[in-house]
């Protein structure tokens, strides 16, 4: 049996053994599976004709698409209204019919959704001058045209029944009707109007003005301009104008950039660039999640002019900063039209509509993986803990009786079963790294407490142990596999020492 001065030695190599196998173990859960970084596209929807625009609303939680037809279709024309369940993807309704250019019903292109009806249901856009409005179940949309300059931009008026559009140098509140729109309020811009953003709320209208490269704000109660407006540096006009009211920040695509400006100072917040090959279609603004969602779309004929893919970027609305959470769109591009995209609230689900492969895509957002159980002291599954090999194991042990014969004990012809020799022993709460190593038995016999790595046994387990090879810091939860260099280095340990006493003769005692 070893003296002391052996246990001493073989305390020393079991430490530092211990610590080369803790620094380089994984920490528990380590091989769980890893969470997705973007959003992951789970379905594709092509029974909604070529979609033009995307509106979900923000009561009944139905999804819009103002469709056109789509090129060859053999069973006609596809145009019109469609109401959808954004959760199961199915076609609730399709609203055909319009009021057409003469009054009489038309089927038509639902061209811009121009925001949503209280309760449920959408008005929208038709030819060149009619606004209609039309909810899931509705056979006909109701409304009618005005006459005079085309309409370019709509958005719903702070007025229940109203819609602000623009129309040419005109800023104009009209009221839809059943089979009437009527121009309540006009304003005269000084310049041709672009993109529109309206917080029904607080009663504002933001008009874009390209020609001037500025963001000019109407007040709704008045419908004059107050006097408040943000200028727009070198670069495109202006294709789409989003208001994150939360964050009192207003979103505008100019081309191959997005931009955010933040009201309250009147200058840009963020700017982010396209890929080569890529413009800015839409964005919609999700307050909910604190997420902005960014539609990218290739503009010409791969590979001469794009690749052919888009992207779907998303950003924090907070900080201004890129999440790369977004996904690559293939077959999104601009020749027959632009893309839009809607968000459920909450950022669960996100829609993008692709007029150039006549689509709906979804999009789910990524899915944190289900950790895997920590094995504690107390775990049923967890064999219990064996049982103390003799009182004051932990104790360095007396020196035994001498061998009859005077001459020093040979441990490789003992019949011991094994020495227990504590490693920093355990804490006064038990939680110590304390752990077990065998005297000298390699036959797996008796004097084996724990199981085999490469074929030969190991010490068994400290507190806390799994039984099954492995010591576990129960204070820490940091498992220490029991490799085949632990046992290794372990046997050159004990080794060592024997060799020592072999050619020093005797221990000292």
């Amino acid at each position: 049996m070893l003296r002391p001065r052996a246990v001493g030695a073989l305390v020393g190599v079991s430490a530092l053994v211990l610590t080369a196998v803790a620094v380089g173990a994984p920490a528990a859960g380590a091989d769980d599976p890893q969470a997705t970084e973007g959003y992951e596209r789970t379905a594709r929807l092509t029974t909604v004709g070529k979609p033009l625009d995307l509106l979900l609303h923000p009561e009944s939680g139905k999804l819009y698409i103002g469709s056109d037809t789509v090129a060859g279709t053999p069973d006609g024309s596809l145009a019109g209204v469609y109401a959808v369940d954004p959760a199961a993807g199915n076609v609730l309704s399709w609203v055909k019919t319009s009021p057409g250019s003469t009054g009489a019903p038309a089927q038509l292109p639902g061209k811009r959704l121009a925001g949503p009806l209280p309760g449920d249901g959408v008005h929208y856009l038709v030819g060149l001058r009619g606004v209609a409005a039309a909810k899931d179940g509705s056979a006909t949309g109701s409304g009618g045209w005005l006459t005079g300059t085309s309409i370019t931009q709509a958005k719903s008026g702070a007025k229940p029944g109203t819609v602000v559009v623009v129309r040419g140098t005109k800023l104009e509140e009209v009221a839809v009707g059943e089979t009437s729109v009527t121009v309540e309020r006009s304003l005269t811009l000084p310049a041709t109007g672009g993109p529109l953003a309206v917080d029904t709320a607080a009663g504002q209208i933001w008009v874009t003005d390209n020609t001037n490269g500025v963001l000019r704000r109407v007040g709704s109660a008045d419908f004059a301009p107050d006097g408040k407006e943000i200028a727009l540096g070198a670069g495109a006009a202006v294709s789409f104008l989003e208001w994150d009211t939360e964050r009192g920040v207003l979103w505008a695509g100019r081309g191959t950039v997005l931009e955010a400006y933040d009201i309250a100072s009147g200058k840009p917040a963020a700017s982010f660039d396209a890929r080569p090959g890529d413009t800015v279609a839409d964005v919609a603004v999700d307050p909910r999640s604190d997420r902005a969602f960014a539609v990218w779309q290739d503009w010409g004929n791969p590979p001469e002019e794009g690749d052919g893919v888009g992207q779907l970027s998303v950003y924090d609305t907070a900080t201004l900063k890129d999440l790369d959470m977004g996904a690559e769109l293939p077959g999104v591009h601009g020749q027959l039209g632009s893309s839009s995209v809607a968000v459920t609230p909450g950022g669960d689900a996100v829609f993008v509509a692709s007029p150039s492969d006549a689509s709906l895509t979804v999009f789910r957002a990524p899915v944190p993986p289900t950790p895997s159980p920590t094995p504690t002291p107390t775990d049923s599954g967890s064999p219990p803990p064996s049982p103390d090999p003799s009182p004051g194991a932990t104790d360095p042990d007396p020196d035994p009786d001498p061998d009859p014969s005077g001459e020093p004990t040979d441990p490789t012809d003992s019949t011991d079963s094994g020495t227990t020799v504590p490693v920093g022993g355990p804490a006064d709460d038990g939680n110590g790294a304390g752990g077990t190593a065998d005297s000298g038995d390699t036959s797996g016999g008796p004097g084996t407490t724990g199981g085999s790595v490469g074929g030969g046994p190991v010490a068994g387990g400290s507190l806390g142990t799994t039984g099954d090879g492995s010591l576990a810091s129960t204070g820490s939860d940091l498992l220490l596999p029991a490799t085949a260099g632990t046992a290794a280095l372990l046997a050159a340990g004990t080794t060592a020492i024997l060799w020592r006493r072999r050619t020093n003769g005797r221990l000292e005692p």
